[in-house]
């Protein structure tokens, strides 16, 4: 008898428990890089498949959507093309050169831009985790490590 009164009782308080939860649940936003499948996924921008994972990158928005690109000019384009400030920008992601599988953080990868890098699109960029490898790989194709990822972005952003 007394564990039922208990039970009536924080019964409330469980249901604004759960209440909370889901609300806090529904209200993250994932921000996470989404796996990209090769030739099934489409580039959000030219709308061919992604074939390459040295090159296939992602923007996730604000609301968390995550839109799929074959190439950093793809995505670069779409940002001014729909006219995308960075309050809408939640992240952006790119393939590892090295290691094709990874996206690694935009911000924090190591970017080489240079004629000799056969991207998808010829956006000519190639993304390092590792930024003694990025230089390495700099001065052997004669490209340019970028001091900063935001040098890619449209002009009317900065």
């Amino acid at each position: 008898m007394e564990l039922t009164v208990n039970i009536k009782r924080s019964a409330p308080y469980i249901f604004l428990a759960l209440i909370f939860t889901a609300v806090a649940t529904a209200c993250s936003v994932n921000d996470r890089p989404q796996p990209i499948a090769l030739g099934k996924d489409l580039c959000e921008g030219c709308k061919m498949a992604i074939t390459d994972g040295k090159f296939g990158c992602e923007l996730i928005t604000d609301k968390g959507r995550c839109l799929k690109f074959d190439d950093l000019s793809c995505l670069f384009h779409y940002i001014g093309k729909n006219q995308l400030d960075d309050n809408r920008i939640r992240k952006i992601y790119v393939g590892d050169y090295m290691h094709p599988e990874t996206l690694l953080d935009i911000r924090t990868a190591g970017l080489v831009l240079g004629n000799d890098i056969a991207s998808p699109m010829n956006g000519g960029v190639a993304a390092f985790s590792d930024m003694a490898v990025a230089k390495k790989f700099a001065l052997d194709h004669k490209a340019v490590l970028l001091d900063s990822w935001t040098r890619l972005k449209p002009q009317h952003h900065e």
